[in-house]
């Protein structure tokens, strides 16, 4: 009987999935607004195609699955977690005007103005945990997986560049994604997620860094 109950609760823990609303809050915790935006007068930035919500973070259930037959449990709970668009394109707007300065791209500017127009940057990630366990007599297997996925979601951008008031050079660039799935080796799945976040965080730095490498050589 003890190790029955021992299985039953080792499935119980196991199979108990997060809700769309507690998920919600794991991320919202991770993601800060920007305070106080950075100023320049010769670099310009259009986040006008990305969309300003109300929340910070948007969650929602792809699946909620969970079968508790009497030798096989199995689960399957999947979240899609979007960042608010604006605010990564805030966090892409500080990320290039730090390395355009390590750059000096002011200085390559000569007067002239830079306008960038985000069209497409990443924001979304995918929260899975699924997994089975088979209850015999005298033994149990379990098997779970606990793992974020990255959305297929490039870094494309725009640009002008004036002179008193006259187009010069304008064009398009984009970045591939090169972010990575991460399995959790957490068993809290709020660090878990904490983790991802300063994952993706970092990934965006890096693209906006590798944009602003290839506009610096096309100005």
């Amino acid at each position: 009987m003890r190790t029955l109950a021992f299985i039953i609760l080792t499935s119980s823990l196991l199979t108990s999935c997060v809700g769309v609303k507690k998920y919600t809050r794991f991320a919202e915790a991770k993601i800060e607004a920007i305070k106080t935006a950075t100023i320049s007068e010769n670099i310009t930035f259009d986040l006008s195609e990305l969309e300003n919500r109300n929340a910070k973070v948007t969650s929602t259930t792809l699946k909620s699955q969970f079968i508790p037959a009497i030798l096989y449990w199995q689960w399957n709970n999947t979240i899609k977690c979007e960042i608010n668009p604006r605010l990564v394109g805030e966090y892409f707007r500080e990320y290039f005007l730090a390395f355009a300065d390590t750059l000096n791209m002011y200085e390559k500017l000569e007067g002239r103005e830079l306008e960038v127009k985000i069209e497409k940057i990443p924001t979304r990630f995918l929260y899975v945990n699924k997994g089975h366990t088979f209850i015999l007599l005298y033994l149990y297997t379990v098997s779970s997986l606990t793992i974020i996925y990255p959305q297929k979601e490039d870094l494309v951008v725009s640009y002008k560049l004036t002179e008193n008031g006259s187009i010069i050079n304008e064009g398009s660039l984009t970045v591939k994604n090169k972010d990575q799935p991460i399995n959790n080796t957490f068993k809290s799945t709020k660090k878990f997620t904490w983790q991802y976040i300063d994952q993706f965080k970092e990934n965006n730095r890096k693209l906006t860094n590798e944009l602003v490498d290839m506009l610096f050589n096309e100005l």
